[in-house]
C-alpha cells in the first residue's frame, strides 16, 4: 500500500537541512544535503509506520486527504 504524506524541509544556517513529516508526531530528521534529509525522512517514516504506530494510528495517517501549506511573516 502507498500513501502520500508531506515533507517540510528547511536549510539551516550551518548549511545542513532539517526535514519533518507533519502527519507523524515527532517524525523529523536532518542531513548534510537536501537529498540526505529527504532520504533520511523517508526511511524514518517507513520505519515509524511499520514498527511504532498502532494499527489505528497508522489508519488515521493513511486517511489524510489534503495538506495545506502556507508561509507568513511575523514581526520580531
Amino acid at each position: 500500500m502507498k500513501a502520500k504524506l508531506s515533507m517540510l524541509c528547511s536549510k539551516q544556517s550551518n548549511g545542513s537541512y532539517f526535514a519533518v513529516c507533519p502527519e507523524i508526531k515527532g517524525c523529523f530528521t536532518q542531513g548534510d544535503t537536501y537529498e540526505d534529509a529527504c532520504s533520511n525522512l523517508l526511511e524514518l517514516v517507513e520505519l515509524t509506520i511499520s514498527e511504532e504506530l498502532t494499527p489505528n494510528e497508522r489508519e488515521e495517517i493513511l486517511r489524510t486527504e489534503s495538506i495545506i501549506f502556507s508561509e507568513f511573516e511575523v514581526a520580531v
